[in-house]
């Protein structure tokens, strides 16, 4: 489909629709057909054809997937190294310890708030991608 066709069945402006293809483009899921009409390399007098191709749009989006679900997981390893004094200080704490003051116990938990958002996070992430991989042929 041309650029204008794709506008027109749209309903956005030509230039829009551009700018859309192209960052579509950007990001593999879509691809662009190059058509010279004459020898010359004129932009202007080249015609650009878009093409959805759904397996292409599935394997994009499942990389897409794989790589948050990576990233979500490298997050939770820093965050636990750099938490790695709570976790011990919590190992060997007491319910009764005096030596913690509030602004620690506050920071504890923040600590722990902010590992089980992650986690949760990456639990929806797998189940994403568990129903992409399902879902494959559909």
């Amino acid at each position: 489909m041309e650029g204008d066709t794709v506008a027109e069945n749209a309903m956005v402006p030509a230039k829009d629709a551009r700018e859309l293809l192209h960052q579509l483009y950007k990001a593999n899921y879509i691809s662009m057909l190059y058509l010279q009409q004459s020898k010359q390399h004129n932009p202007a007098t080249a015609s650009y054809l878009w093409c959805v191709d759904k397996k292409r749009i599935h394997n994009t989006v499942l990389m897409n997937v794989c790589r948050a679900l990576y990233n979500i997981r490298l997050r939770r390893q820093h965050e636990v190294e750099v938490g790695k004094e709570w976790i011990e200080r919590a190992k060997f704490a007491d319910d009764t310890d005096e030596n913690h003051s509030e602004a620690d116990k506050a920071n504890y938990n923040r600590f722990c708030q902010g590992l089980e958002r992650i986690d949760n996070a990456s639990i929806q992430i797998d189940e994403t991608l568990m129903v992409l991989n399902d879902f494959e042929n559909i």
